[in-house]
């Protein structure tokens, strides 16, 4: 007599011993339904919000931008190699889908990575994380325009109060001069980023296992990132323990699980959803900052944190 396990994704998930098996095993996440991919978005940003402490204490640690997102992308790879040999899963792939990965890694996430990183170095990093979330306006004309994706009143009015509620949390007491190359790259990371989402959320990357994506993601920003950094003598010299566990850190947090999560919650809501749901992430790092590292709480950053908010319950109850 056999015992029948629960049907999952079309498959049945049981062990020899009929027992039930975790969906981890099976490379995939707890999200497959509208719910479950909202709350993998969520949880994908608020991972991501938590990326500039991590990066501020490996910056005190003796690493640079550059530095940072290698060893951030160095170490993801790692781990997620480990997980899919864990599972057994296979790493092999269509060759047209090497290709697509490829496109998405350099013209999406590595350009998106640079042009960010140098336009802090150029202009306040408050207007140019504002600048920077041109993305979810860019994702959404895109899906509509190219991948005939149909919008509505919720969507358009959620990404109109999320944009206002980045300004205030971040924009409106930048100081500092406008610098237009500065200004320019952190609006080009805005689109790169864009473009990256358009691509992993359409076609057959879409329905590819998450971690294979991410890994395959992440090698190629690893190669393209180390060429970088030995062109530019970027590598760091020095590191203490603290700063090199920050790296650690980020890459199982702010990678590992934010973008898998992110893919994951993909496959089950729009790339427009996600895009207005990923604004949270600014909100997880005002909260970061205060919790734990001292930083101030204006008003207009309180009213920026509840229209944000506001905008991602929207969405969610819209789909």
């Amino acid at each position: 007599m056999t015992k029948k396990g629960k049907k999952q994704g079309g498959m049945i998930l049981t062990s020899k011993r009929g027992k039930m098996e975790s969906p981890w095993k099976r490379g995939s996440f707890p999200g497959d339904t509208v719910a479950g991919g909202i709350f993998l978005t969520i949880l994908a940003a608020c991972c991501f919000g938590l990326l500039p402490l991590f990066a501020k204490t490996a910056y005190a640690g003796g690493f640079n931008p550059y530095s940072f997102s290698l060893f951030r992308v160095v170490f993801t790879a790692i781990f997620l190699f480990a997980i899919l040999k864990y599972q057994n899963k296979s790493l092999v792939i269509e060759k047209k889908d090497v290709i697509t990965l490829f496109k998405a890694s350099f013209f999406g996430y590595y350009l998106m990575m640079v042009t960010l990183c140098v336009s802090y170095t150029l202009m306040a990093t408050g207007l140019a994380t504002v600048l920077h979330f041109v993305y979810p306006v860019a994702t959404m004309a895109g899906a509509v325009i190219i991948y005939k994706e149909k919008t509505n009143v919720v969507q358009i009015g959620a990404m109109a109060i999320s944009l206002v509620g980045i300004y205030f949390l971040v924009g409106l007491e930048s100081q500092g001069s406008l610098n237009v190359t500065g200004f320019t790259l952190a609006l080009s990371s805005g689109f790169f980023y864009a473009y990256y989402i358009l691509t992993v959320s359409h076609g057959t990357i879409k329905t590819m296992n998450s971690f294979v994506v991410i890994f395959y993601i992440t090698l190629f920003n690893s190669i393209t990132l180390l060429v970088t950094c030995i062109l530019m003598d970027n590598l760091p010299h020095q590191m203490t323990p603290m700063g090199f566990m920050a790296t650690v850190m980020v890459a199982l947090v702010s990678s590992v699980i934010a973008m898998v999560a992110f893919q994951a919650g993909l496959k089950k809501i729009s790339a427009t959803s996600a895009t207005i749901l990923s604004t949270f992430e600014v909100v997880t790092s005002l909260i970061a900052g205060i919790a734990l590292l001292g930083e101030n709480f204006s008003v207009f950053q309180m009213m920026g944190s509840t229209l944000i908010m506001a905008s991602v319950v929207a969405v969610a109850l819209s789909e």
